[in-house]
């Protein structure tokens, strides 16, 4: 093998912490609250060490506060300008990061189902959300042998030689690359993440109500029923519903209208379908019956 064709070759470490350089770690956070919308883009490793992250770089999005979606023409011009820098792919688009506005960065339903389809043809590949409040999100997938995740911990290693911040350019990277997307929840399938902000609107409540009239089979539902039910809103804009009958949490996007189970840890979600189960039924209700709680709350933060 030659020393291009290792290069190529995606690398593979079992460490577990991702690392950030302070000048990539520093932009991370000035992209993150340079504006009140979700940021996505790509983590630069451009070491042998494929958990050493030395840059963020922006593609061309529509965002809102509980969305992304990238520009797939701005993506290939972003691959074709690493490979022109002298980059590998392994080193510049298997760490997608983004924000979360609010206080929570742990994946919606909507993330887990996009970052399973995003990333089928590298050997590997990572979550990373970063919320406003702080908290942090980092998961590694394999995809090779019989597969798997590993959840990561991040650090900003201080004793990496890095240079100082440097705004204006920051500035231009952003003002050239993040623009508002004219709808609240705009859903578009890889690229894209919805229902996963703090932060939402009066249309949550429309939606809620007008999509999921025909999820079911009409019945009578009497309002002690929906009132005996173990379910809540969550941070993420989704409901969290704890079934005595199986003993596990599932989660509900009204916005999707997909179900989730989660497992013991709450770190991994898995699509089931529940189109025939009652129960889940009542908790189509119980979201439609208490969307102007969820938006009532959100309004008062």
């Amino acid at each position: 093998m030659t020393e291009s064709e290792d290069f190529m070759k995606p690398k593979m470490t079992f460490r577990d912490t991702m690392r950030f350089t302070p000048y990539a770690y520093a932009k991370m956070l000035w992209m993150r609250d340079r504006g009140d919308t979700e940021v996505a883009g790509y983590a630069t490793t451009a070491t042998n060490d494929p958990l050493l992250v030395t840059d963020f770089r922006l593609v061309k999005q529509k965002c809102t506060g509980a969305s992304f979606e990238l520009d797939p023409d701005d993506l290939v011009d972003d691959v074709e300008c690493t490979l022109d820098a002298g980059l590998a792919p392994w080193q510049t688009h298997n760490i997608l990061c983004h924000t979360h506005p609010g206080n929570s960065a742990s994946p919606s339903g909507m993330d887990e189902e996009n970052f399973k389809n995003a990333f089928t043809a590298p050997d590997w590949a990572i979550m990373f959300i970063i919320a406003e409040g702080g908290e942090i999100y980092c998961r590694l997938k394999f995809n090779i042998g019989p597969g798997g995740t590993k959840n990561l911990k991040v650090s900003v290693d201080f004793g990496q030689e890095f240079k100082g911040s440097e705004h204006e350019l920051w500035e231009r990277e952003y003002q050239e690359k993040v623009s508002r997307a004219k709808t609240t929840f705009h859903m578009t399938g890889k690229e894209s993440v919805s229902v996963n902000s703090f932060w939402l609107n009066k249309e949550f409540e429309a939606i809620v109500s007008n999509d999921n009239k025909d999820d079911f089979p009409a019945m009578p539902i009497e309002d002690d029923e929906l009132e005996d039910l173990d379910c809540h809103w969550s941070f993420d804009g989704n409901v969290e519903y704890w079934d005595d009958q199986t003993g596990e949490w599932y989660l509900y996007d009204p916005i999707g209208k997909k179900w989730f189970v989660l497992d013991d840890n709450d770190d991994k979600a898995t699509e089931v379908d529940m189109s025939k189960n009652k129960a889940a039924a009542l908790v189509v209700k119980w979201a439609d019956k208490y969307a102007h709680e969820w938006v009532s709350a959100m309004d008062s933060d």
